[in-house]
C-alpha cells in the first residue's frame, strides 16, 4: 500500500534561505531519485519559514528505510541546515485516490 510521509522543519537561524533552496534542488536531483521506493517528493516553504516535505513511497517499509539509507554528503549537509528541535515526520497509508 502506498505511503505518504510528511516532514516539517525550520532552518537553523544562521542559514541563508537562498543557500538552502539551492541545496534542496540539489537534493531533489541527486538524492531523491536514489531513495528506495520513492515515487514523488515535493518541497514547500511557508511564509513563516517552515518547510513542508511531502514524499510518496510505494509502501511503508520503503518510507521508513529511505531516511536511513542515504549517507551522502548532500544529505548530511541538508540535515545540518535543519533546526532539529523543529523537525517532525509522520507516515500515512493511502486509503483512496
Amino acid at each position: 500500500m502506498a505511503t505518504i510521509q510528511i516532514v516539517k522543519f525550520k532552518l537553523n537561524g544562521d542559514i541563508d534561505a537562498g543557500e538552502f533552496r539551492a541545496l534542496n534542488e540539489r537534493f531533489q536531483r541527486e538524492v531523491a531519485p536514489t531513495l528506495p521506493g520513492l515515487i514523488r517528493r515535493e518541497a514547500t516553504v511557508g511564509q513563516d519559514g517552515e518547510w513542508l516535505l511531502v514524499l510518496r513511497y510505494t509502501d511503508m517499509e520503503s518510507a521508513h528505510k529511505a531516511g536511513r539509507s542515504d549517507t551522502s554528503d548532500v544529505s548530511q549537509k541538508f540535515m545540518s541546515f535543519i533546526d532539529m528541535s523543529t523537525m517532525s515526520a509522520s507516515f500515512y497509508d493511502i486509503v483512496s485516490e
